[in-house]
């Protein structure tokens, strides 16, 4: 029985990179993976006794975090480990090689988006930020008070779309948000199978009184016949909005769709207002689950680039098991304006692990409720309190795009 060897692949093998990891998913390669080797900027090929085994990868992006600042993540994707070389290491060695790649490439953090949520931890990846799965009945969906936004909508077509998704994405400052490639954003627009049930993808956009689009929905339209009437089912694929009057305008668009009873929302942001204005809320239901998981690779760094809901200072222990090198006890100075993070001897205030860290880095999961758990150790009184108030934030984060 062999040991695992990890081979780096080179960009003109990508084609057959990609067919090896559908292979080992147990699921064909189509047309809507066509782009997905111009996506990837590094990729790991795992191999026992000359069989490929496993595959992972990474796409660098700047990662928003609480006050706007942006830190590097190796964004972690596709990852798989044939069925038959289970429990061989195969897993373990691709991780390791992912961590020490990021540490030697100066990234603040890994995230990846987790088929299994029993897996990562043991990895060092906390649970960092939650969506929501959203569904109503269009027929109860009327607002309170009816909606009514300055500017126009424009629909578009998806060759006109990519410019306007790339200019909306990098002027987003919400937390959570990642910058994307044009081939990525090209990948998200092709259909998955030739004859998708749930349509074209259809592009709105809203634009302000100055014509400066702020705004766009991207969605599909499911067409569905019961008893020869219209039963049709409009899914979201994508909501990015800069100001409330586009977002209500695009959310008033895709609720009034013409043959549509239905509304579907895989990526719903948990903080929008449309929960608010609806004469009905319980309408909505919402299903939430986890959505980006952290291994923070610099503790410095991380603390450092965001910002913090109260001033104060506090020492953290962390302790990381899985990787050595970011155990330590560490001061932190931080507030609205700014922040200061600095290895330190000083007694810890509170000690925590690796995965919490990550947990606490986009203020999504609060210190008051890992302590709670038992994953966070209160050594100064008060310390757990002050902690929570420091790194809550609001509104609460939305990663746009699951890589």
């Amino acid at each position: 029985m062999g040991d695992v060897e990890l081979v780096n692949v080179e960009r003109g093998d990508l084609d057959a990179y990609v067919a090896t990891m559908r292979r080992l998913f147990g699921q064909p390669v189509n047309a809507g993976h066509a782009h997905l080797k111009d996506v990837l900027d590094r990729s790991t090929l795992a191999r026992i006794d000359g069989e490929d085994v496993g595959t992972a990868a990474v796409i660098d992006f700047q990662l928003t975090v609480p006050g706007g600042g942006r830190i590097k993540m190796d964004g972690v994707t596709i990852v798989v480990v044939s069925p038959v070389a289970r429990r061989r290491g195969v897993l373990t060695a691709m991780m390791d090689r992912l961590l020490v790649d990021a540490r030697e490439r100066g990234a603040a953090v890994l995230g990846l988006g987790a088929t299994e949520s029993s897996i990562y931890r043991r990895f060092g990846y906390g649970i960092a930020s939650y969506s929501g799965t959203a569904e109503i009945e269009t027929a109860h969906a009327a607002m309170r008070v009816p909606i009514v936004a300055p500017g126009r909508l424009r629909a578009l077509s998806v060759d006109q779309a990519l410019p306007v998704w790339l200019d909306v994405e990098s002027r987003e400052t919400r937390v959570g948000t990642i910058d994307r490639k044009p081939a990525t954003w090209r990948r998200l627009s092709s259909p998955t199978e030739p004859d998708d049930a749930k349509g074209v993808l259809q592009v709105v956009v809203h634009e302000d009184d100055a014509g400066v689009v702020d705004g766009f929905v991207n969605y599909r339209q499911e067409a569905r016949w019961k008893d020869e009437v219209a039963d049709w089912a409009a899914h979201v694929v994508e909501f990015g909005a800069l100001t409330r009057d586009a977002h209500l305008a695009l959310w008033q668009h895709v609720l009034e769709l013409d043959l549509c009873e239905q509304l579907i929302m895989d990526r719903f942001w948990l903080d929008d207002p449309v929960q608010h204005l609806l004469a009905d809320p319980r309408r909505l239901k919402v299903i939430p689950r986890d959505d980006l998981h952290l291994r923070v690779v610099d503790p410095v760094a991380v603390l450092q680039a965001r910002r913090y809901s109260r001033e104060g200072t506090v020492v953290i222990e962390v302790r990381d098991r899985t990787c050595a090198d970011i155990e330590g006890r560490y001061r932190l100075d931080g507030g609205l304006d700014g922040a200061l993070a600095a290895r330190t001897d000083a007694p810890a205030n509170i000690v925590l692990d690796g995965p919490s860290l990550g947990s606490l880095t986009l203020g999504d999961v609060s210190v008051a409720a890992l302590h709670a758990a038992g994953l966070v150790e209160e050594t100064r009184a008060g310390a757990v309190q002050q902690a929570s108030a420091m790194f809550a934030w609001q509104p609460r984060p939305l990663l746009t795009y699951m890589f």
